[in-house]
């Protein structure tokens, strides 16, 4: 009982020491004082057998506190960290010294990142795990503060802990679990450990709804990147509901509100970012699908002018099982995806049934289907693009702009009716032409003007295949009886300048005459456009110039 009081009343100098930060010896002092703790702590523990346990959960909390204080070096603080947590570790169930335990293993496992000890930080915190789950299943209430030790009470009068302090300390040794495996390129188990923190921060309500959403919808977009679509919808939605709840809460507290509101509108921007993203790779994955599909055909002679079909086979974007796709993630995307894992990246405190509902999931197979997704593609580019002027966030002006082009893009891919496809590649190249001209009025943006001007090159492509294709079509209709003669009479037809009326036989020369006149012009300006681009390393041209018409639900 001595001991314990000496003890107590030197604690009270050190706890004194911490907080006069403006004494001169307050360091010597602390470092003085720190020195007979940990003498009388060894004299506690050999002297009295009952409190051996108590005496190594006090000192290593001075070992946190020295760590934390005192001016050393980070080699120095790791080396008294590692000490005591390899003391502590075989008694970590111990009412004493649990929580003191977790607190030095997140702190020394800092320190060791900052060393670039990464793979050691990596041991200590895995061989931590199964005591997570053992914690879990423990009574909450009846672990120890190692701070509330220095006094000469004994332990059964020692008030607890609070369990969520508990429960704090390990999702943030979670957390750091996971920053750990982005550090060491392990994207399966980083999306593991960084969703379970925050699921269990939902749970524990910690910290603020706002910072929560955005955590969880970068996340989601985490998930897009690595094409793991249901987990990145979940993910995103679960965003949005505890966003759009806060913020319809907020409106009830006009004051708050008024504080908040700039702050909402940059956090939905940034959710908006997110879904969009969403929708292009979902266009993306579904349009390789069907290009895998296309140029995976036999090309025997037989089969070159057989029509695509895609079937109707109705698969989730999120089923890796096909080999081409898990090749295209690449090494470092080579985890196990979202296959049996639909329960273990979820929020089930969160009621989102509905709201996914609602969100396109599926590959894209049918026009429709590309409509749907281009709607709900749209709304969010819309919403970013509107918070946007050119004069003042130009960067994120074009960003919105090039992205919307592409948008059309997609959707004229999956366009079925050559009218539709001409309507939507015009949409397309408006975009792109209004972007154009305000760039033309900036400095610094050549590179970005040569991009633009060569994705209109290769929308002017695509206007002429489709009026060649539409020409074609008349006349295929229209002259179906000798293909000899009629072909003789189309060409003989280029040299009159006679108005002759359309018959089922012949083809109305004004009216090919008109798509000629367009096509010539498309030509000239398209040679133009190429004219300047093969000076600058031009790419391929698009992928919308195969004709998916003939693709068949």
């Amino acid at each position: 009982m001595e001991t314990l009081n000496r003890i107590t009343s030197t604690f009270d100098s050190v706890r004194n020491n911490i907080k006069n930060k403006n004494s001169s010896e307050r360091f010597q002092n602390l470092k003085k004082d720190i020195q007979t703790l940990n003498t009388e702590l060894v004299v506690l523990g050999k002297e009295n057998h009952n409190q051996y346990v108590r005496s190594l959960a006090m000192e290593g909390y001075l070992a946190f506190l020295s760590a934390k204080t005192m001016p050393l070096s980070l080699a120095e603080k790791r080396n008294i960290l590692q000490a005591s947590f390899d003391k502590l570790k075989p008694f970590a169930l111990r009412v004493e010294c649990l929580f003191i335990l977790l607190r030095i293993q997140n702190l020394l496992c800092y320190y060791l990142i900052q060393l670039d000890q990464v793979s050691y930080a990596r041991d200590i915190l895995e061989s931590m795990e199964e005591l997570y789950d053992q914690v879990s299943k423990a009574q909450p209430d009846m672990f120890l503060d190692a701070e509330d030790l220095f006094t000469s009470e004994p332990i059964a009068n020692i008030k607890r802990v609070n369990p969520e302090k508990i429960d704090k300390v390990i999702t943030n040794n979670v957390q750091m679990q996971a920053f750990l495996y982005n550090q060491l390129n392990l994207p399966h188990k980083y999306s593991l450990y960084n969703h379970t923190a925050l699921r269990r921060q939902l749970e524990m309500k910690e910290g603020t709804p706002q910072d929560w959403a955005l955590r969880t919808a970068r996340m989601g977009n985490y998930f897009t990147y690595l094409n793991e679509m249901g987990n990145a919808r979940h993910h995103l939605c679960a965003a949005y509901h505890v966003l759009r709840t806060c913020h319809d809460n907020c409106k009830l507290m006009p004051e708050e509100f008024i504080l908040q509101k700039a702050d909402f509108e940059i956090h939905f921007l940034e959710l908006s970012h997110h879904w969009v993203k969403y929708g292009l790779t979902l266009f993306k994955l579904s349009k390789k699908k069907i290009l895998n599909k296309y140029f995976t055909q036999p090309s025997n002679a037989s089969n070159l002018w057989m029509t695509v079909e895609l079937q109707e086979d109705k698969l989730d974007v999120s089923e890796k099982s096909d080999e081409e796709n898990i090749k295209d993630r690449g090494a470092e995307k080579s985890g196990k995806g979202d296959c049996g894992s639909d329960k273990l990246f979820t929020f089930p405190s969160l009621n989102l049934r509905e709201m996914e509902s609602k969100v396109p999931l599926e590959i894209v197979h049918s026009d429709e289907d590309a409509r749907k997704l281009f709607a709900f593609t749209y709304k969010w580019l819309m919403r970013a693009k509107h918070y946007y002027d050119f004069e003042h966030h130009s960067a994120q002006f074009i960003s919105c702009s090039l992205q919307l082009a592409e948008l059309y893009e997609h959707l004229a891919f999956f366009e079925k009716n050559l009218d539709n496809q001409y309507s939507v590649q015009k949409r397309r190249a408006d975009v792109l032409e209004t972007l154009n001209s305000l760039l033309k009025t900036c400095d610094n943006v050549m590179s970005v003007q040569i991009d633009v001007i060569r994705e209109l090159s290769q929308v002017q492509l695509e206007l002429m295949a489709l009026n060649l294709q539409k020409l074609w079509r008349e006349e295929s209709h229209t002259n179906i009886l000798n293909m000899d003669t009629d072909a003789e009479s189309i060409i003989n037809s280029l040299d009159s300048e006679s108005n002759k009326t359309l018959t089922e036989k012949t083809l109305n020369t004004s009216s090919k005459n008109m798509y000629l006149r367009k096509m010539e012009a498309a030509t000239s300006i398209n040679g133009k456009l190429f004219r300047l681009s093969s000076q600058l390393l031009p790419k391929s041209p698009s992928l919308l110039s195969f004709n998916t018409g003939i693709l068949k639900n």
